[in-house]
């Protein structure tokens, strides 16, 4: 198995891709072994992300990744959402090669990383 139809699906058709006018968070990660780099925006409503969007830089996966993570998430609390974990969104992609694992790991890093952020602006 190389790529499941389903990360076939979220690399050529990505959902949620784009910027966000004043997000409530906003975090990045990126892994260094080739420079994949992925940016999740959080909207959130009392506690909730209501609406996540991302930008990726990087290969097909990574952008698969991101994306199954934008549809995965929304509607979950900024709590959960800082310990989502990449396991999580591989499954969800129908399972990562070895040798890109590391796309679900950075959109999962990524994630925290917006949802902390949301939760030090609220204060």
């Amino acid at each position: 198995m190389r790529y499941s139809a389903t990360l076939v699906d979220h690399f050529l058709n990505p959902r949620n891709a784009g910027m966000m006018h004043a997000p409530d968070g906003v975090g990045e990660d990126e892994y260094e072994g080739c420079g994949d780099l992925t940016r999740f925006f959080l909207r959130v409503r009392d506690g909730r992300a209501v609406e996540v969007r991302f930008q990726t830089y990087g290969c097909g996966p990574t952008i698969a990744a991101a994306s199954m993570a934008s549809e995965l998430v929304r509607g979950r609390t900024v709590e959960d959402l800082a310990q989502v974990k990449a396991e999580e969104i591989e499954t969800a992609l129908d399972g990562l090669p070895d040798d890109r694992r590391h796309a679900a790991e950075v959109a999962a890093a990524a994630l925290r990383a917006a949802a902390l952020d949301a939760r030090g602006r609220r204060g």
